[in-house]
């Protein structure tokens, strides 16, 4: 006899709710990882992990715009965490690229080893939006010089 699901709960959202593990001056459309605590952090580097992008509508909603995205340690953070969404870009980033963390939660071009958090679905300056399709993976390693013994 077949097993029969029908009463499973599953999340099928692209979007979670975590808290903030620190204050950020603004998290939106920011690549967002784990802190050891269990709560989500700006990522800094191609070697965090990300969780995902934070929504543009996450923290505080200022109508002026000089406070927006601005969250309070153990604030809710909304996070997109799958299908196709928009990161603010840290340096050029081309169509078709693999996109991974840089400095202050800003979209790179992902490197040997680096976690990558999607592929860029458009182009985009410093400080723009790229279009990506998440797909969490990490890179292979730079290949060693001097070939197999």
């Amino acid at each position: 006899m077949g097993k029969n699901f029908n009463g499973v709960q599953m999340n099928n959202s692209p979007t979670i709710v975590e808290k903030a593990g620190a204050a950020i001056a603004d998290c939106r459309n920011r690549i967002m990882k784990y802190d050891g605590n269990g709560d989500v952090v700006l990522a800094t580097a191609g070697t965090d992990i990300p969780v995902g992008i934070a929504l543009i509508e996450s923290g505080y909603n200022d109508i002026s715009g000089t406070e927006s995205g601005k969250v309070a340690k153990g604030d809710d953070i909304d996070i997109q965490v799958k299908d196709i969404g928009f990161v603010m870009a840290g340096a050029t980033i081309t169509k078709g690229q693999e996109v991974a963390c840089g400095a202050n939660g800003l979209a790179a071009v992902a490197a040997a080893g680096d976690y990558v958090l999607g592929v860029a679905l458009s182009g985009a300056s410093a400080n723009g939006y790229c279009k990506i399709q998440i797909a969490k993976y990490q890179k292979a390693a730079a290949a060693a010089a001097g070939g197999v013994d």
